[in-house]
């Protein structure tokens, strides 16, 4: 491997460490100031329609004080839009908030889907009663991107976002290899041309 060629890998590889370096590095000051460990996720479901649909991006953050949440009622669509984890399904819940209460030292909320016909309870919960303590609350909604997040649904429910990665990353190294080999080429092209004739 010549050396131009290895420093057109090198220069490759830097390009793409400094993108991904810059996604997480993103995230982790995105976690910092909203306080929160999801700062962003996508809706999966009907619970929330028609405030919310699939495939809704989700920005939240959690308040330094949880009794900030707003309670309300999900007929008349008010109150604060809660998103926690659920230990029973093993997945993020994004529900309404419709009632809380202040019990030794801690916040309990209790919540439900805009499109579901009964309060949250054990099933979602995953404990021994019908409301959720605070520890499992990632935040509330503060702002959404309608539609877009399908694109990440579709791609990684059919797998092909893994495969579009490697596609991506083949290319990159590829081209890499490619643009050394024309460029030594035009170096010895014009090494030629510059030689005197005789």
């Amino acid at each position: 491997m010549t050396e131009s060629r290895k420093k057109s890998i090198i220069k490759t590889l830097i390009v793409i460490g400094i993108l991904v370096g810059s996604l997480v590095g993103g995230f982790f000051i995105l976690c910092a100031a909203m306080n929160t460990d999801t700062p962003i996720t996508v809706v999966e479901g009907d619970s929330m329609i028609p405030t919310l649909s699939q495939g809704d991006i989700i920005f939240l953050q959690k308040p330094q004080n949880l009794g900030d949440v707003q309670n309300g009622s999900h007929t008349e669509k008010t109150g604060d839009i809660l998103i926690f984890y659920s230990s029973h399904l093993g997945f993020l819940v994004i529900h309404r908030v419709i009632y809380k209460e202040f019990k030794d030292g801690k916040w309990y909320f209790n919540t439900q889907g805009d499109n579901d016909g009964t309060p949250d309870n054990i099933d979602i919960y995953g404990f021994g009663g019908d409301y959720l303590p605070e520890d499992y609350v990632k935040g509330v909604m503060i702002g959404r991107i309608p539609w877009i997040g399908n694109i990440g649904i579709f791609l990684r429910d059919s797998g092909i976002g893994i495969f579009l990665i490697i596609i991506i990353l083949a290319y990159l190294i590829i081209s890499s290899f490619y643009d050394s080999k024309s460029s030594k080429s035009d170096k010895k092209e014009e090494k030629e041309l510059n030689q005197p004739s005789n």
